[in-house]
Formats: structure tokens, C-alpha cells, sequence
């Protein structure tokens, strides 16, 4: 009877002091950051955002894509931490350079083209030349195809190449690097342009003004149509935005 009393008491006791023991607390959930990136860049991002989570697989960043103008209103509206891309950023803001590309003219492959100066380019894209014939010897309309409106490597060719004149209406139009590829490839006597970066294999670079785009005559000045690439934000990023920022300089700098 007396150890029936003493097994009471101490179930008494340990509920007691279960009820009276401090709730445990939870594990706080990591803030996601998030990361814009353009769709010019989107690729490049996502390779090097690839190789962060290798290294770092608890990395609490999120990447969407936005065209410029809407990630630039997406940062004044704090919905992202920083835009990755072509962009010139707005006076005030922070930038940090992330790696040099360059704008690649690319053609159908099968088109006989090897080299084209700036000139010769701009006359293409504003539509004053619309036929191979004098640049290839071939007679065969010239379809150039470019990026979206508000694309940064589209107003960068347009100002450096076209200083500012319009591109010619009878252009197509590619949302993304690979939709201008597949548009060059589907069209004989087409021209196009886009990063150095988001290069496929199915058509061929060309050379403005003798120079072949590639990571060595880009990267020493040589070619002529360079692209900085940076990271910028109304303010300096903090927190695993940061340091994968600088993950991204160190791989660089280390790559031969």
C-alpha cells in the first residue's frame, strides 16, 4: 500500500514539474534573401549560384528572374536584396563588379560571314542594308533578331554600336538569350547578338571589327563590345547575399 502511496506521489510530482518546465523554443527559421537576376544573365547566375550551394548547402538565398526595369522597382520596394546583371545602376547605389562579358554577334551558321565592323553593324541593324549580297556575296534578305525592349545588352549595343538610332522594325524579338538562338538558327539570313556567356553551339560568332569574342580578348579589353556584370542594391547587401557576393570575386580571380 505504501509503495502504491510513494508511485502517486511522484507521478503528482513529475506532471508538476512538466507543467511548470519552460516550453522549448523553436529553431528560428532562416530569412531567405532574395536575388534578382535579368534573363540576359539568368544563366550565368544559376552557374554560379550552382556552385555556391556545393560548397554551402544550407544557403538561405532565393533567385528570380525580372526584366531591369522591374527589378529596379523591385528593390526601391524592398521585395529583393540586389540585382545581378548588365545594369548601370543609379546614382546612389551600391555596385560591386562581379566579372566582364562581352555582346557576341552571332549568325546562321551556314551563312558565309567572318568579320563585320561597327559601321557595318549599325547599318544592319537600323535596316539601311537589308540583303547579304554586298557582305557575302550571297542574295539573301538580312533578318537581324535582337532582345525585348529594356534588355541592358540591347541599350548597351544600341548606344555603343548604333550610337542611339533606332533598331529597324523588321527585327525579331527574343525574350531570353535562347530564344535569340533558336530564332537565328530557324532563319538562313539571320543576325543576331546577345551575351558572350549564354553562346550556344548551333550558330557561329563572328568578328567586329577583327576581334573573335572569347574570354581572353574580353577580359584583356581587346574586344569591343564589352558588358560589366555587377551586383547592385539601393544599399550594400548583408548576411549570405554577401558572402556569396564575394565567393563569386574569389572564384573569378582564381579561375584560370
Amino acid at each position: 500500500m505504501r509503495l502504491r502511496v510513494d508511485l502517486i506521489l511522484l507521478t503528482v510530482a513529475l506532471s508538476y514539474l512538466s507543467a511548470c518546465a519552460p516550453a522549448a523554443t523553436p529553431a528560428p527559421t532562416p530569412v531567405v534573401q532574395q536575388v534578382i537576376r535579368t534573363p540576359a544573365y539568368a544563366g550565368l547566375v544559376k552557374t554560379w549560384f550552382d556552385g555556391y550551394l556545393r560548397d554551402n548547402p544550407d544557403s538561405s538565398i532565393s533567385l528570380v528572374i525580372q526584366p531591369p526595369e522591374t527589378a529596379l522597382a523591385s528593390l526601391e520596394n524592398g521585395a529583393g536584396e540586389v540585382i545581378i546583371g548588365g545594369l548601370t545602376p543609379p546614382a546612389g547605389w551600391f555596385a560591386t563588379p562581379l566579372g566582364e562579358d562581352g555582346i557576341v554577334v552571332v549568325v546562321h551558321p551556314d551563312l558565309l560571314v567572318r568579320d563585320l565592323s561597327i559601321d557595318e553593324l549599325a547599318i544592319i541593324f537600323t535596316g539601311h542594308l537589308n540583303n547579304w549580297d554586298s557582305l557575302a556575296d550571297i542574295d539573301l534578305q538580312i533578318q537581324p533578331v535582337i532582345p525585348l525592349h529594356g534588355d541592358e545588352v540591347r541599350a548597351t549595343f544600341q548606344s555603343t554600336v548604333m550610337s542611339g538610332q533606332r533598331f529597324t522594325n523588321n527585327a525579331l524579338l527574343g525574350p531570353t538569350p535562347s530564344a535569340v538562338l533558336q530564332l537565328i538558327v530557324e532563319n538562313e539570313g539571320a543576325i543576331g547578338f546577345l551575351p558572350y556567356s549564354a553562346l550556344g553551339e548551333k550558330v557561329r560568332p563572328i568578328r567586329v571589327e577583327g576581334i573573335l569574342p572569347g574570354a581572353a580578348t574580353i577580359n584583356d579589353g581587346r574586344y569591343p563590345l564589352p558588358v560589366s556584370i555587377l551586383a547592385t542594391a539601393p544599399q550594400e547587401p548583408g548576411g549570405d547575399i554577401r558572402t556569396w557576393l564575394a565567393w563569386i570575386q574569389s572564384e573569378l580571380q582564381t579561375a584560370p
